[in-house]
C-alpha cells in the first residue's frame, strides 16, 4: 500500500538545519509583524521580505555560511525596527528591509 503525503505534510518531512530554521522563523516573524501594520504598508513590507528571502534562496549554508549569519543578523535587527515602530511611522518600512 501506498501512502499519499499530503504537499504541505511533506515540508514537515524534511530535515531543516540549524540555519535553515532560524531563516525560516525570521520570515515568519516579518510576515507576522506586518500583518499588525496599516494595510497599505503590510503588502509592502509583506512583498520586501518575500522577495529578499527569494533573492539569497540559492545560498548554500555549507559555502556561504558567513553571508547567511550576516543576513539572519541583519533580518533580526530589522525585525526589531519593524516590532518596535508605530504604525504610523512605517511608511519607509520596505525601505527598512533592504539588503545593501
Amino acid at each position: 500500500q501506498r501512502v499519499r503525503i499530503a504537499s504541505g505534510t511533506r515540508r514537515s518531512l524534511m530535515r531543516l538545519s540549524g540555519l535553515a530554521k532560524q531563516a525560516l522563523s525570521l520570515h515568519r516573524a516579518l510576515l507576522r509583524v506586518a500583518r499588525d501594520k496599516a494595510p497599505e504598508t503590510r503588502v509592502a513590507i509583506s512583498a520586501q521580505v518575500r522577495f529578499e528571502f527569494e533573492r539569497h534562496r540559492g545560498l548554500d549554508s555549507r559555502e556561504d555560511l558567513q553571508s547567511i549569519e550576516f543576513l539572519l543578523r541583519q533580518g533580526r535587527k530589522q525585525l526589531e525596527v519593524l516590532r518596535s515602530a508605530s504604525s504610523a511611522s512605517v511608511t519607509a518600512a520596505p525601505q527598512l528591509l533592504k539588503q545593501p
